[in-house]
């Protein structure tokens, strides 16, 4: 078995498949691509999955081989017949190579010291590590069926690919593959040096001298003053660079990429690849990004994945849209949260030119409508003058001030607090359930209360944080709630420096609860 690790958004897919099975292919090695459903693990198990996948690859090959017996037989048992044997098409045997990528999903969302992913994994960990599955051990089996297979082969090979972030997680699974890492290979992130390497041999035909250094520079950014640093380069981006440049090299119908038509197309680039990533999308996702992902003009920031599905920000689709296909964000985990990124600071300024275009065309939207509006009363105002009498108009005043107070004095308590939303933050999973129970007491009271994020540090004591002087009271008649419900030691506390905050809204409370909290 193989192990091929390294930070998401490298590469590892593309390298495995692009890469990798055409050299295995040219050494009669049969690569079987593998990625595990997690979601239907109950109805199918990882080893019939993987079973599935390797008949799809058989069947693609156009190889001669033995059928699997009817009734689904073991893929275990069918790798260690007696009789295995994989022709290829110019007669040569073959070796599948069960290649198991993104490997992390596995252990996704659980801690590395929980038994359920161990579990789950014990057929593959019989088939990486060549062991007898313990039901072959039993005495009630059928002895024509081992007399069949050949127990001591292994006519197959293995590769997991995973982030290596999950790298804590898997090597707690050691125990049942001693052989997990025995050999590995790290996927490092991509310096200037290989990227102005790869632009300059990948495209030695069409690309001038001395602009593969200017197309890496332009791809990271990079200050010219400090050049000689090693600098990590985005595959995607220098991917996507290259393409574009060569799509606009061939409608201008020129020979080769050089400085010119670098500096013309420059940040339409990237402009371009933000825009079309984000065509079929509703301009909600648009606007998640714009004020979520980005902090001010310069940096990136990072969003809950759950919080944001739970707050309807994005759904599951357009984030696999836009993570898979288009490589415009990444799910990272951060302190065992998983959060929602840029997939580079590159694309900041790109968002941020996108986000005020848009916060420019609301505000020429909001004056048009201002000006319609005051218009529109001054010729009211104009006719009022001319065709009624004064009695008249102050009777109409006075029936508007009357509609106005009758209003005002039907706006209840439930509607003040309806505009008020908090947000509640865990210290365990093990405080879910009872914080469940205090979102739904604070919807009773009419709050909005979006969802639950787990985080592992906070205060000793629980606090009903506000934002701004003016909800104090507010905060303070929440923090009463919660006092009533037993919670001990809960205070209203005021987080200076978001007064005239726009990325937190009026009305934004949170609650973050003590450890002991629900003790």
């Amino acid at each position: 078995m193989t192990v091929l690790y390294g930070k998401s958004g490298l590469g590892k897919s593309s390298l495995l498949q692009a890469g990798l099975f055409p050299r295995l292919r040219q050494e009669y090695y049969l690569p079987v691509y593998i990625r595990l459903d997690t979601a239907n693990v109950a109805a199918v198990s990882f080893l019939d999955q993987a079973s599935h996948w390797f008949q799809e690859a058989l069947k693609a090959s156009l190889a001669e081989y033995p059928a699997f017996e009817t009734g689904g037989e073991n893929l275990w048992c069918y790798l260690h017949r007696r009789d295995l044997e994989i022709w290829s098409p110019d007669n040569h045997l073959i070796t599948p190579v069960f290649v198991f990528d993104q490997f992390e999903e596995v252990f996704a969302g659980a801690r590395p010291d929980l038994q359920q992913p161990r579990i789950l994994c014990r057929d593959l960990a019989d088939l990486i590590e060549n062991k007898i599955p313990a039901a072959l051990l039993s005495e009630n089996l059928d002895r024509q069926l081992t007399d069949k297979l050949d127990l001591l082969s292994q006519r197959y090979r293995i590769v997991l690919s995973f982030r290596e972030d999950f790298l804590p997680a898997l090597k707690n699974w050691e125990r049942d593959v001693p052989s997990l890492l025995k050999n590995w290979c790290q996927l490092k992130p991509m310096s200037r040096e290989h990227a102005i390497q790869a632009v300059s041999q990948s495209g030695a035909a069409i690309v001038a001298s001395g602009i593969a250094e200017e197309i890496v520079d332009f791809v990271s950014n990079l200050d010219k003053n400090r050049i000689e640093g090693d600098t990590a380069i985005e595959p995607v981006l220098l991917s996507l660079c290259c393409y574009q440049l060569n799509v606009r090299r061939q409608i201008s119908k020129a020979t080769l990429i050089d400085v010119q038509l670098l500096r013309k197309v420059d940040q339409e680039i990237l402009e371009g690849y933000y825009a079309s990533a984000l065509a079929s999308m509703p301009g909600s996702v648009a606007k998640f990004i714009e004020t979520r992902l980005i902090q001010g003009d310069r940096y990136r920031s990072s969003y809950p994945e759950k919080l944001a599905l739970e707050e309807g920000l994005i759904t599951q689709k357009q984030l696999a849209e836009l993570t898979d296909r288009h490589r415009l964000l990444r799910v990272d985990q951060q302190l065992g949260t998983p959060r929602i990124e840029l997939i580079h600071d590159r694309l900041v300024s790109v968002v941020r030119k996108a986000r005020d275009r848009r916060r420019a065309k609301s505000e020429i939207k909001r004056a048009r409508l201002v000006t319609l509006a005051a218009v529109a009363l001054a010729v009211l105002f104009i006719f009022w003058q001319k065709w009624e009498e004064f009695y008249k108009t102050q009777q109409l005043i006075q029936t508007t001030e009357a509609i106005v107070s009758r209003s005002s004095a039907q706006q209840t308590p439930q509607d003040l607090a309806q505009s008020n939303r908090i947000y509640l933050q865990i210290r365990n999973n093990g405080q879910r359930d009872a914080a469940r129970k205090i979102q739904e007491l604070l919807r009773n009271n009419h709050f909005i209360v979006p969802g639950i994020e787990t985080l592992p540090s906070g205060p000793s004591a629980t606090e009903v944080r506000y934002f701004r002087n003016n909800e104090a009271e507010q905060s303070q008649k929440i923090a009463d709630l919660l006092l009533q419900q037993k919670i001990p030691g809960v205070t209203a506390k005021y987080i200076a420096g978001f007064e005239n905050s726009k990325s937190i809204r009026l009305g934004h409370f949170e609650i973050w609860f003590a450890p002991d909290a629900f003790q």
